[in-house]
């Protein structure tokens, strides 16, 4: 649809009685109030030149383009290259690399253009097979093609924008089509036009020259709707005043697409050759070995290949800026082999979260490199003194924490750097994770001076509470996961002397425990063991609040927490309630209290690989797991045989699969690719195709992501790398 939208603009704008004229096209498209994508693209219309003159005597050939669709992160440019966006991780590359190289054909008949399709669809056959690309892609790109000659044959052009059409336009306005043409003003050089078509919702402004009449500018806007929300088109065309070179040549164009996913030049057999890849960084690496895509691709390939020695001496001799944005920035941080220079050109490289997990879970802990490298000492002193104001806020609070560790119990100095550290603003206490270092130096002085400890924890608890609540960024689960764990701290401190009063702490430390997979913050797991913390507090309440006689209210909560968690409060259940109900049987309890009230799965119809249907009521009767997957996912197949396995033995097992099933569900998959997938494996797992709306109504947020349909299509989420086999066998063998 990108390629028609291109050449229908271009159709319907130049008068092609021209040749030799270069234009500019711009097209943005609004999806709502935001954009959704826009492109640039600079062509030339120009005389055929191939055997195909006679009948198709002119040819548009695409000289530049320039495309963003933020939503896919998708940025390319043939002018700037350096600004170009996961260009290898998008099937749009193909659409636009055959763009840049592949002309058109055409002619006029009347208001009628006629494409030389039977050349394009030659030509598409022959750069398809040359650039190896993938049978799925390169039917897309031809069917992109196709399109672009299928608008260019049904759509309107302005070639009757003649003299005599310029001049009835004088005395009234002309309708051609269903579009109506008025004009507005003339002088001696320009006509300018307006035109609408209430048909299409579509309307605009053309500026024609008196000579020749040739198209100088376009102004179109076109609104309709789509799946209910407003859309907005908008293109822009202007005349250039000189005919533009191609910006693309097909060696870089070739380098680009064998190393991306739409090709399988790289790829023996589905899977990554070794050979294929040293050959391509041998080629490549002699004609752009500064080039960013080329050096980003080389170092993943060379780990895809496992060639660590080569990977690493890549790694240290290549210049950081060539791989910001990736993983290979970490790599070389985490492997602290780093010069001064190289750390200070490449700081600034780390986007937030890369910089924030290196300095608090890798830096924290220290190292002692070679004399040659920096020290970890060395990097906190740069970070400190040697970059903008936002380094020091990731550093400072674990400054003041170590200069604390430093001082051998040194009371007064102490409590100044703690009370110093207190005072920093929320950017030092989120950006520097200051909650960690607050509570570590609590624990530090509890055994030293208990009554100011006290008094510490009182003010944490004070600072992250009014960080939570203002915070609504991702950064509040982190600054959530400390309050947990300074509340149960608090619980810890006086549970010996007020029972009643550790009880209240600790039903806070439960009400800020983490919940659900989106309220789990990744850092939190380090920040738990570096305090020797838990993940979570709602076991301890619950077993504290019964043993106070309260029982039946813990159970209540329970039930509440599993009905929130889900599968992985499960457990927590089955034990408080084997322990304080010892005389009753949980299984009965368990489906009449609780399964009740889980949430209905969603209704699904969905197509099989053997050209069947399997719908969610087809499950019932069983405990079925359901797991969401795709060919392309990498935890998916590394766990597929796994779950093979587990199929294989619920089909021997009559007992086991008269109480389980198991389905599964391809997401954004092709079934060409998941049945090639399944027979090369020779995996038996039944699979169902999705149809785009099943992952949404079961709020699948990653994949794999599995769930546990009860016998009544009751449903149980499970959060990523939750043990489910252990949970399924448990459930359906009460």
């Amino acid at each position: 649809m990108r390629s028609i939208l291109l050449f229908f603009v271009l159709v319907n704008a130049v008068c092609f009685g021209q040749k030799n004229e270069s234009y500019l096209i711009k097209q943005e498209l609004f999806l709502g109030n935001k954009l959704a994508n826009s492109k640039s693209t600079y062509v030339t219309v120009s005389s055929n030149k191939t055997l195909s003159k006679q009948a198709f005597p002119l040819e548009i050939n695409t000289k530049a383009i320039t495309y963003t669709d933020p939503e896919r992160q998708f940025i390319f440019s043939s002018l700037y290259p350096d600004s170009s966006l996961n260009v290898l991780y998008s099937s749009m590359l193909a659409d636009v690399l055959m763009q840049l190289h592949q002309p058109i054909y055409f002619n006029f008949q009347g208001e009628q253009t006629i494409v030389d399709t039977t050349s394009l669809k030659k030509e598409i056959r022959v750069k398809a097979q040359h650039w190896e690309l993938t049978d799925d892609v390169a039917a897309m790109v031809a069917n992109n093609m196709a399109g672009v000659g299928a608008a260019l044959s049904q759509e309107l052009n302005h070639a009757y924008i003649n003299k005599d059409f310029l001049k009835r336009l004088q005395v009234e306005s002309q309708l051609v089509d269903s579009k109506r043409y008025s004009m507005t003003k003339s002088d001696k050089q320009k006509v300018y036009l307006t035109f609408k078509d209430t048909s299409k919702q579509l309307e605009g402004e053309l500026v024609i020259a008196k000579k020749g009449c040739k198209l100088i500018s376009l102004n179109q806007r076109q609104t309709y709707t789509f799946d209910n929300r407003p859309v907005l088109s908008t293109t822009n065309i202007q005349q250039l005043e000189t005919i533009m070179h191609p910006t693309y040549d097909e060696t870089y164009a070739e380098m680009l697409l064998s190393s991306s996913f739409v090709s399988k030049k790289l790829l023996t057999d589905g899977a990554v050759d070794s050979v294929k890849v040293v050959e391509y960084i041998k080629k490549y690496d002699a004609i752009f070995p500064n080039d960013k895509f080329f050096v980003q691709k080389k170092l993943n390939l060379l780990q895809q290949i496992k060639d660590d020695k080569q990977y690493d001496l890549t790694l240290k001799n290549t210049p950081v800026n060539l791989f910001a944005g990736t993983h290979h920035l970490s790599n070389l941080l985490y492997r602290g082999e780093l010069s001064k220079d190289k750390f200070m050109a490449l700081i600034p490289l780390l986007d937030k979260e890369k910089k924030y997990n290196w300095i608090q879970n890798s830096l924290y802990q220290g190292y002692a490199p070679s004399k040659e490298y920096l020290s970890a000492s060395e990097q906190i002193e740069l970070l400190l003194n040697g970059f903008s104001e936002l380094e020091k806020q990731y550093i400072y609070p674990m400054v003041l924490w170590q200069r604390i560790e430093d001082l051998d119990n040194d009371l007064p100095q102490s409590r100044n750097l703690f009370n110093e550290l207190m005072g920093l603003n929320a950017d030092y206490w989120t950006n520097g994770n200051a909650g960690r270092y607050a509570l570590m130096i609590y624990q530090r002085m509890v055994p030293i001076d208990e009554v100011f400890s006290r008094q510490m924890l009182n003010d944490i608890i004070a600072k992250l509470t009014t960080l939570y609540d203002t915070d609504q960024t991702k950064d509040r689960h982190i600054t959530r996961a400390h309050l947990a764990t300074a509340y149960y701290f608090a619980y810890q401190l006086v549970h010996k002397n007020d029972r009643r009063e550790a009880l209240a702490y600790l039903e806070k430390a439960a009400l800020y425990s983490p919940k659900k997979d989106a309220e789990i913050a990744y850092d939190s797991y380090y920040d738990t063991n570096f305090l020797k913390a838990k993940n979570n507090y709602s076991e301890d309440y619950l077993t504290e609040l019964a043993s106070t006689g309260q029982k039946d209210v813990a159970l209540s909560k329970y039930i509440k927490e599993f009905l929130t968690v889900q599968g992985t409060s499960y457990r927590g259940l089955r034990d408080f309630y084997q322990h304080y109900y010892s005389d009753q049987k949980f299984s009965e309890f368990f489906m009449q209290k609780v399964v009740s009230q889980l949430p209905e799965a969603p209704n699904f119809i969905l197509k099989n690989l053997q050209n069947g249907q399997t719908t969610n009521d087809d499950l019932k009767g069983k405990w079925t797991l359901v797991d969401f997957w795709g060919t392309w996912c990498g935890p998916c197949v590394a766990e597929m045989p796994k779950l093979n396995d587990f199929y294989d033995q619920l089909r021997i097992n009559k007992e086991r699969s008269q109480r389980i099933g198991f389905v599964s569900i391809a997401c954004s998959d092709t079934e060409d690719k998941v049945k090639n997938f399944i027979a090369k494996n020779n995996y038996t797992i039944p699979v169902l195709m999705s149809d785009n709306r099943v992952e949404r109504d079961f709020n699948v947020q990653g994949y794999p992501s599995k769930y546990i349909l009860t016998p009544e299509g009751k449903l149980i989420a499970m959060p990523f790398g939750f043990d489910w086999q252990q949970l399924l066998e448990e459930i359906a063998f009460f």
